[in-house]
């Protein structure tokens, strides 16, 4: 969650939009894909009632691309990616409410950031910035918005982490057992065997309702602070070795707790103060219980059918994904990447000619699409119709022209399907790729 924003916190901000500019200015890969096939019209999600900024998704799908190289991408992986993309964006998109609320960005800031970009990119001048701004068709003022809010989310961030103190009781760990039951009555009784003398541990595989400490009498093992609710932790983090609690409400019942142990806390990682190591974890800990709440309370609706198939498709309910999928079809006619991302949906659910039926469509849409034809070619092969699945791979390579790497993967192919003759074609294809290069590279 939010890994974009949580790792290296350190940076100070004007190096974080460095960063995102460079995503925006090079992560326009995504055109090959036809900018993935989310169209904006309509919008995209609703957080809340008020509908995200398709900007930001543009931006982090983008910053994605940029990330796993767009030349190793399929279009088969862009839903995954697609989906990822919205999450954060959400994600995003929920502080950026809170920040506003709580953080203040100067417009010199921005100015400032702005002017590092210009520096960073080696341009000559804003007026260039506001040019490259232009070939990804954003105005100055929507660029200046992205930095902002951007800048806002890292200083709300910041402002959640730095607002942690870390306590003696978060550098150490206890170990220690419960009675849980249901009633203050119930614990009032266990309460006064134990201070007969009765066996802790006995007591507690009789009478506590906690399924799983039963067993071993109630033994919960070594925990950290945040590990437990905020009730129970107070107290047993107050008790000494071999000490019993009185009885503890908690939204689970009521608790009777014996402390076992105590020893220096263990913290993953190359990190050797721990006094830092902690500070960290409980900083982590801090953001993710804050967002946490943050997010499960608020309303959050996929209005664009394609984004809403992605993730009804990745939540395993694939059926009301093929139906999204068809409205996201009939929303936008000529993009064939949604026949494609149908026909997978098909195939996970073994409907073999339906997938191959939406194959062929999407090739039909854009036959100048190398990709397609190898999707589709791919598809026979599962079908047994080897002819089929060899001419569509013959397409593929006639569209591929000077690309080496499809003319590469393109021989491996023919090879594996004992089709000699393009075996050769596809030497002959990057012979003469090989000797483009090494021409071209002499001229430079």
């Amino acid at each position: 969650m939010l890994t974009f924003l949580r790792k290296k916190m350190k940076v100070i901000l004007i190096i974080v939009v460095v960063i995102f500019v460079a995503s925006m200015f090079y992560g326009v890969g995504m055109s090959r894909f036809g900018g993935g096939g989310t169209k904006d019209s309509g919008g995209l999600v609703k957080i809340n009632g008020k509908e995200i900024d398709p900007a930001r998704y543009r931006e982090i799908m983008n910053r994605l691309v940029s990330q796993l190289g767009v030349a190793k991408l399929r279009p088969q992986d862009l839903p995954f990616i697609s989906n990822l993309a919205l999450g954060q964006t959400v994600d995003f998109t929920l502080i950026l409410e809170q920040a506003k609320k709580k953080v203040r960005v100067s417009n010199r800031e921005v100015a400032m950031a702005i002017e590092n970009i210009i520096k960073q990119e080696k341009l000559e001048s804003e007026e260039n910035l506001k040019e490259a701004l232009k070939r990804v068709g954003l105005t100055m003022r929507q660029f200046e918005k992205l930095i902002k809010d951007e800048m806002l989310v890292q200083k709300m961030v910041t402002k959640i982490r730095t607002e942690v103190i870390v306590t003696p009781n978060d550098l150490r760990e206890i170990r220690a057992s419960h009675i849980l039951v249901s009633t203050e009555a119930e614990a009032n009784q266990i309460l006064e065997k134990i201070s007969k003398g009765e066996d802790f541990r006995a007591l507690a595989i009789k009478y506590s309702k906690d399924a799983g400490t039963r067993a071993r009498g109630g033994d919960l093992g070594f925990f950290a602070t945040g590990a437990m609710v905020s009730p129970f932790e107070k107290v047993a983090f107050k008790l000494k070795i071999d000490e019993v609690s009185p009885v503890v409400k908690t939204s689970f019942g009521y608790h009777i707790i014996k402390l076992s142990d105590s020893r220096l806390r263990k913290f993953e990682g190359d990190e050797k103060d721990i006094d830092k190591a902690a500070l960290l974890d409980k900083q982590e800990k801090a953001f993710g219980k804050w967002f946490n709440n943050l997010k499960s309370s608020a309303k959050i609706e996929i209005i664009n059918p394609e984004l809403s198939a992605h993730d009804l498709r990745f939540k395993g309910r694939v059926l009301e994904a093929i139906n999204e999928y068809k409205k996201a079809i009939l929303v936008n006619p000529g993009n064939p990447y949604l026949h494609v991302f149908l026909a997978d949906t098909y195939e996970a659910i073994g409907k073999k000619d339906l997938a191959l039926s939406e194959y062929e469509a999407a090739v039909a849409i854009e036959g100048a699409n190398f990709d397609l034809h190898i999707i589709l070619a791919q598809a026979y092969e599962k079908t047994g119709e080897k002819d089929k699945a060899l001419l569509e791979y013959k397409k593929a390579s006639m569209l591929a022209g000077d690309n080496k790497a499809l003319h590469e993967a393109l021989l491996k192919i023919f090879t594996q399907l004992k089709a000699w003759d393009e075996v050769a074609h596809e030497k002959a294809e990057i012979v003469r790729i090989e000797k483009k290069e090494k021409f071209e590279a002499e001229l430079k």
